[in-house]
């Protein structure tokens, strides 16, 4: 009786074990565009367009000078991505001195536009919350060029 129980006890422990992994699919991404700064190998940004049109930005956190920190947020749709590429070209045309702030459904982003040696640049910041605390991130200042280049609009 015990070899019996002991015999069901370990096949019941081997099904649980090997019962929790599954296999799972990879959801395939392609790159849509990326920003190298002084065309050097060190990737700044980076946008991936998903199976299901979802957008990915994967940016190096400018907040740190010393460690490589990549964050990222998600837009949703084509139609969101096409908006947000709108407001940045906007924002180049008519220079804000205001902050910029846009509700990207899972989190916010905030434009920072200004003039720097000249040009116009521009600074995303990415926020979960609406309060100033809640800044996850934020990328270097790109020009009109290298945000076209991010969005495959070269």
């Amino acid at each position: 009786m015990k070899k019996i129980t002991l015999l069901l006890a370990l096949i019941l422990i081997y099904s649980l074990c090997f019962g929790q992994i599954k296999k799972l699919e990879i959801p395939k991404k392609e790159l849509i565009g990326k920003i190298a700064p002084g065309g050097n190998s060190t990737i700044s940004i980076e946008c991936y367009k998903y199976e299901d049109s979802t957008y990915l930005f994967r940016y190096l956190d400018a907040k740190f000078s010393r460690i490589t920190e990549w964050k990222q947020f998600s837009i949703k749709s084509t139609e969101d991505l096409n908006t947000l590429y709108s407001y940045l070209q906007n924002g180049f045309k008519e220079m804000p001195k205001e902050n910029v702030l846009l509700d990207i459904g899972n989190g916010y982003l905030l434009l920072n536009f200004s003039k720097f040696l000249g040009g116009k640049v521009v600074r995303i910041y990415h926020s979960t919350t609406l309060d100033e605390n809640g800044v996850v991130g934020y990328t270097n200042m790109y020009t009109v060029k290298q945000i076209d280049k991010l969005f495959g609009k070269e």
